[in-house]
Formats: structure tokens, sequence, C-alpha cells
């Protein structure tokens, strides 16, 4: 179960997200829920790669000296010992308390080596070699893997990891038949521990390459040159019963601004349950707050204003189209271009309440008149503008997403 290429990666690279320097308490904006389902869509991706890469494996040369009735002392070695493929069949992963546990059964594995011998007898020195083929039947291995929230990255620890085989078939070919029982019972045992500690230890290398991964994933995202969004965690992961959920700070902040995780505050965010459908692999909430600190900075950069000089019915930004309407205003600037200067006056806010979406802009919108290639100001108008998303639209959204992340490949 080597993990040379991170395994978690499609899930875990979806829930990163960023956080405002401060020395005050940091709750959670953004939480991210990974189901049974995209336990076991991670799971699967896991055990295959692993069965894929930790083929083939060399497990070191071993030898042993036994003492042979009427033969005496033989030097036995085994070397160019490979592991090859691997069939999996059955695979698990469980949620425990503190992290997650993945175990696979392989149906069959096979290795190959080369084995010789020599002794000494009445000055005479005998020696023999030729190779070997080792069937293995029934072998299983388990990892338990925890993680912690350390300085705004997640910690990969392995707390247990093992490998476990049931038998061995050992077929000599080459050499005196008289020596192959011998070898058999000498190198049997050895030669399971040696294939389950090079197992175990190929895991564990996996294993220190994805926390590698883990610790430089970004710590924020930048938007564009205003924003970027703090892709730091909060608080540890919460392992629950078939779920797991990674809380991440996922305010905006300018992006030339550094990210410095804020000490974890538990329960202050208080994000509601997803709805429950074991078909759904991962679910995120976004708490207002996200939405409202982007609208802060791009108002405070002055992007939330634009000059209007061209729309579909262009003919309305002449001052003829309001002779009618607005004579004076014909009357003094006549056949006149009209120039609409929409800003905001306050950051656009958004309310998320039970059932709906709420959004507010106030905007201030001057009517100018480009009067002989002058710019003059000669209305304004304070413009307040509300938009509301109804919970019903909000569930067709969600179901449509659900329905493409359910049906990844």
């Amino acid at each position: 179960m080597a993990m040379g290429t991170p395994l978690l990666l499609p899930l875990l690279v979806a829930l990163q997200l960023f956080a405002a320097p401060s020395t005050a308490a940091a709750s959670p904006h953004i939480s991210a829920v990974i189901s049974q389902s995209g336990l076991d869509f991670a799971k699967d991706l896991l055990v295959s790669h692993a069965a894929a890469t930790l083929t083939p494996l060399s497990v070191p040369d071993m030898e042993r000296t036994v003492n042979i009735p009427l033969v005496g002392s033989v030097l036995m070695v085994a070397s160019g010992i490979v592991l090859h493929g691997l069939a999996v069949t059955d695979s698990t992963i469980a949620v425990r308390d503190t992290g997650v546990v993945v175990a696979a059964s392989f149906a069959s594995a096979n290795l190959t080596m080369e084995w010789s011998y020599s002794c000494s007898a009445w000055f005479v020195t005998i020696s023999d070699s030729g190779n070997a083929s080792v069937q293995v039947e029934g072998m299983e291995v388990g990892v338990s893997m925890g993680m912690k929230n350390q300085n705004g990255s997640l910690k990969l620890s392995v707390m247990e990891c093992g490998c476990y085989m049931e038998d061995l078939d050992i077929t000599l070919n080459g050499g005196a038949s008289w020596f192959y029982q011998v070898f058999i019972d000498s190198f049997s045992n050895h030669i399971r521990s040696a294939v389950e500690n090079a197992i175990t230890n190929k895991i564990m290398e996996g294993a220190l390459k994805l926390d590698t991964f883990l610790e430089n994933l970004p710590k924020k995202v930048d938007l564009d040159k205003v924003a970027a969004m703090n892709v730091t965690f909060v608080n540890d992961p919460i392992f629950k019963s078939s779920s797991v959920e990674f809380d991440i700070d996922g305010l905006f902040i300018p992006s030339n601004e550094n990210t410095v995780p804020r000490s974890t505050l538990v329960g202050d965010t208080k994000f509601s349950s997803p709805f429950e459908s074991s078909s759904k692999m991962l679910w995120i909430s976004l708490d207002e707050d996200v939405f409202n600190s982007v609208s802060t900075l791009y108002f405070k950069a002055g992007l939330l204003q634009q000059m209007v000089d061209k729309i579909p019915d262009q003919f309305l930004l002449n001052t003829a189209s309001w002779r009618f309407l607005v004579p004076r205003l014909y009357e003094k600037y006549p056949n006149d271009d009209i120039l609409l200067n929409i800003s905001a006056i306050s950051p656009p806010s958004v309310r998320i309440t039970v059932g709906r979406i709420d959004a507010a802009v106030d905007l201030d919108i001057t009517v100018n008149v480009l009067d002989r290639g002058e710019i003059v100001p000669v209305a304004c108008l304070s413009v307040l503008l509300l938009l509301e998303l109804q919970l019903y639209q909000r569930i067709t959204l969600l179901e449509k997403w659900n329905w493409i992340i359910s049906h990844l490949p």
C-alpha cells in the first residue's frame, strides 16, 4: 500500500480555501464534510494506486547457516527477492475518533528470487544454486492515520501500520532435491517477515510524502491582484462515525498580505447539517462573512464603480431621447451624449437566513453630459438594490452540483 503519490488529493485539494492576520480568536467560515461515499471513493483511489506502485518491490537479501547431519555446516543464501503483481479482492475504510483506518485484502501475490548454498565436508566444498518462485496466499495490509491542525496546515501521522501474510508456497528450481525442504524450513518465516517489513516501510514512506504534500499546500489562493482567499485550517479535523469534517478560515484578505494562522475558537460559527443522502461525497458550507469579506475588499480598492457609455439601446444615452421627459436638460445640452457613473457607496452586504439569501447594494448613479469634450454632472440618483435567492433555488443548485459530484468516475 505504498502512497508514492498522495491519495486523498482529489478531495483534500478541494477543501483548501485562507485567514486574515489577527491575534483574535478565529472561527471557521467554510466547512467541508467528506461523507462515507467520499471516503470510499478516496479509498478506492488509494488502494488501486498502492497496488500499482507497490510492485515491483525489492526485499533485502538474506542468508542462514544450518547444521545438517552427515553433511555439516551449510551456508544458504536467498537473493534478488522481488515482490510482483498484487490482486486486490476487498478494501475498507472506517472512521475512528482520532483518524481513519484503511485495510485491503489481496487475493494473491508472487515473489521471485535466486537461491544458493555451499558447504565443506571432508576437505571438499559443495555448492549449488538456482531460482525459486513464491506464491503468497491471503495477504492483508492495514494503516491507521490521524490528522491534526498545525499552524493552519494539516499534519498527518501514522498511528498503526502492518502487513500480514497467511501462507507461503515456495517452489525451488534447479539443484538437488534433498536441499529443497531444508531451504524451505530455514527461510519460509524469514521471507514472510522480510516482505511484511518491506511493505510496511513502503507505506510509511508514502505517508511521509503525503504529510509533506499537506504541509506544503498553499495557505492562501489569489483570486486576482486585489483579493485572496485564506486556505488555512481552523481546528483539528472532526472525525465522526461516517464522515470527516474540515474547518477552514475562508475569509478574503488583500492578495499582497501574508496569512497568519489565528488561535482557534470552537463553536462560534454554526453550520447547518447537510441534507441526508449517502450518494453525496462532499458537502461545503459557506458563512455569509465569506461573501462580505470579498465585497469589502473590492469596495476599499475602488473597484465597485463603473462608467457606462454603451448600452444595447444606445439612443437612451443621448439628451435627445429625454427631451420630452426632461425638456430643460435637452434645452441646455441638445443632442449631447450621456455618461452614467455607477458606484457603490458602501460594501455590498450578504445575509443568509433560513430559507433564503439576501443581498443589498447601495448605489449612487451620477448622470453626466459630455458637453464639447467636458464631462458635466447634471443629476445624481441614490438606489438601493435588493436581491433575494429563495430556498427552492438553492436546493436546485445544490442538487445539480451534488449530481455532478456523485457521478464522478
